[in-house]
């Protein structure tokens, strides 16, 4: 019977999603690794404890990633990934719902719940300074950086944001602020360089 709350001490099976990825075991094979306990962040209580009967991956953030290669080239194609709003958890969850490799001749899919790219686009997948381009949702060349030459079509990073540049100069300029950054995750280099909402969504639902 499926229910949507719990009285105290009542029993249940239930399927836990997680943000970020954890070390865990069944019960029966390791019972350190198999029980786990909630803890409410609030007011940091124990809200349930249990436990782990089944362990899956469901293409969560942090699990298998698309990807795109091309001989030695490869890039983490995080532009598939899906954002979600989880309104009974009050997050935004990440799911990766694509596991293929991509390369050159491939099609791809431009469209999900949470993105929608254009038919023809560059991507420029900064931690690993390759370029791929897209023309009519066939993936034409996976280069380096270095050999990228921007041709007119909207250029996105590669979690799927809008880059700010729209010229070789530009994109020159932001790779060289990039390469120079003492932390990748500078807020300031994206706050001036990438715009999240122009090809994303955040869909909000129940999971």
């Amino acid at each position: 019977m499926k229910a949507d709350t719990l009285n105290k001490n009542g029993i249940a099976v239930c399927n836990l999603l997680l943000t970020e990825p954890i070390v865990a075991d069944l019960f029966s094979a390791h019972k350190t690794l198999g029980e786990l306990i909630l803890i409410n962040r609030v007011t940091n209580m124990t809200s349930a404890c249990g436990v782990v009967e089944k362990v899956s991956q469901k293409g969560v953030s942090g699990s298998e990633k698309a990807s795109f290669k091309n001989g030695e080239l490869e890039a983490r194609g995080d532009i598939f990934e899906e954002f979600y709003y989880d309104t009974t958890s009050l997050n935004v969850l990440k799911y990766q719902p694509v596991r293929e490799t991509y390369t050159v001749g491939d099609e791809i899919p431009t469209s999900g719940d949470s993105y929608s790219y254009p038919d023809s686009f560059d991507i420029i997948v900064l931690r690993d300074l390759v370029a791929v381009s897209v023309r009519n949702k066939v993936i034409t060349a996976i280069t380096s950086v270095d050999d990228y030459k921007y041709s007119g079509v909207p250029v996105i990073n590669g979690r799927g944001f809008e880059i700010l540049a729209d010229s070789d100069e530009k994109i020159k300029a932001m790779l060289d602020e990039y390469k120079n950054l003492e932390d990748i995750n500078d807020s300031e280099f994206f706050a001036k360089w990438v715009k999240f909402n122009t090809y994303r969504k955040i869909v909000i639902q129940k999971l």
